[in-house]
């Protein structure tokens, strides 16, 4: 687990004062994304989870009926969703009672459920495992996905906001699963400067368990674009998706 380099962050002959950057791509991507946009996402997982996970804690049997919907909700590509799909097409789904329901402290349940799936890249059985766990229970749980950090390219939107990488190089999953969500939490201090973190986002207790998800998703939209999409014309961002429907693919949801 690797430094996160400069070049991951922006291109070298950029930096966060470029004026071509800050004047023109990246205040038409802050502008893209309102406050009501993290509101209406944090809603809409909110939705999701009553619909979709709410019962999965007390029945994980659920899930063989329910499962196709469940690695679409966790997962932020269609590829990855049929890979976990095709991986259970004919598989125990008693796996997921220890993950969901069992004795051992959450990061060391994490762990375990990923070490049984083996024939899984790691990044996927992670995002699995702390999808389940997040959607069912988000006020106990948090995500792990390789856009919040990717410790195999040092990468992420948590490095990002956390000024570094130090906080969540780990030597193991179950201690990962802790540093991300450490690490989570402390970013909250940066979404309340940025006028998206607002208090009718949080005012709502089922909304509110959703906030931080639905802020880091679209500050993550906001980061490619005014790292990448400022080589791109106007005309061919404009065919992009809004920046607020690619924060609903990285959850797991429909666009608008």
């Amino acid at each position: 687990m690797h430094p996160q380099r400069q070049s991951h962050i922006v291109k070298q002959r950029t930096g966060p004062d470029d004026p071509i950057l800050h004047e023109t791509n990246l205040q038409e991507a802050l502008a893209q994304v309102s406050p009501e946009d993290v509101i209406s996402i944090a809603d809409e997982l909110s939705d999701r989870h009553e619909r979709l996970f709410l019962d999965l804690k007390s029945d994980s049997a659920s899930l063989s009926s329910s499962f196709a919907d469940a690695a679409s909700a966790v997962t932020h590509t269609r590829a990855n969703a049929k890979v976990l799909t095709n991986y259970f097409a004919h598989g125990d789904f008693n796996i997921f009672d220890d993950l969901l329901n069992g004795a051992d402290p959450t990061p060391v349940r994490v762990a375990k459920f990923v070490q049984k799936l083996d024939a899984l890249d790691t990044r996927l059985a992670v995002e699995l495992a702390s999808g389940l766990l997040y959607n069912t229970s988000p006020k106990d749980n948090w995500l792990w996905t390789r856009w919040l950090w990717d410790p195999t390219t040092g990468t992420g939107i948590l490095p990002l906001l956390a000024g570094s990488t130090h906080n969540l190089l780990a030597d193991n999953l179950a201690d990962g699963y802790s540093r991300v969500g450490l690490v989570t939490a402390m970013s909250m201090k940066f979404a309340e400067g940025t006028g998206l973190w607002t208090d009718k986002l949080i005012a709502n207790e089922k909304r509110a368990q959703f906030a931080n998800s639905a802020f880091l998703a679209c500050a993550y939209n906001v980061y490619l674009y005014g790292t990448t999409s400022w080589r791109l014309s106007r005309e061919f961002n404009n065919l992009l998706p809004s920046l607020p429907n690619m924060a609903r693919r990285l959850l797991g949801l429909k666009k608008k």
